[in-house]
């Protein structure tokens, strides 16, 4: 799978696995996106390339970094210190989303009040890991 960046000054390629692919409702995607929610796509670290382009960073909290085109500013990946093997990329930077389907939705507690889901997908008050 291949994606990138809005004005084309990125592109990158996932030749890992799929680990799994979720909505998360968190301040923080919210605030970084503008949007309601953000779909991510979990992948090995190896399993990521950067075919074009050099990513801007920002560090969201402390050992975590968001990942964007400094250009056009689309955000890309989300990068875990805790979790080095893997990196989670957005769902729409890829160049054919509708290859990845969403399994869950994680910091639903943080769910705006407007947002109504019919999807039928589990939803965690917090990550998986927490419930």
């Amino acid at each position: 799978m291949e994606g990138g960046c809005f004005c084309g000054a990125i592109r990158f390629r996932i030749d890992g696995p799929r680990r799994r692919t979720t909505h998360c409702h968190c301040i923080h995607c919210r605030r970084l996106s503008g949007a309601p929610f953000v779909t991510w796509v979990e992948t090995t670290r190896a399993g990521f390339r950067v075919l074009s382009g050099t990513m801007a960073s920002v560090e969201s909290r402390p050992g975590i970094a968001r990942r964007f085109c400094g250009s056009c500013g689309t955000p890309i990946a989300y990068e875990n210190a805790g979790t080095p093997e893997s990196i989670d990329i957005t769902a729409c930077s890829l160049d054919d989303p509708s290859l990845v389907v969403p399994e869950d939705h994680v910091w639903s507690d943080r769910m705006l009040s407007w947002v109504k889901l019919d999807d039928g997908l589990p939803c965690y008050r917090k990550s998986r890991k927490d419930g």
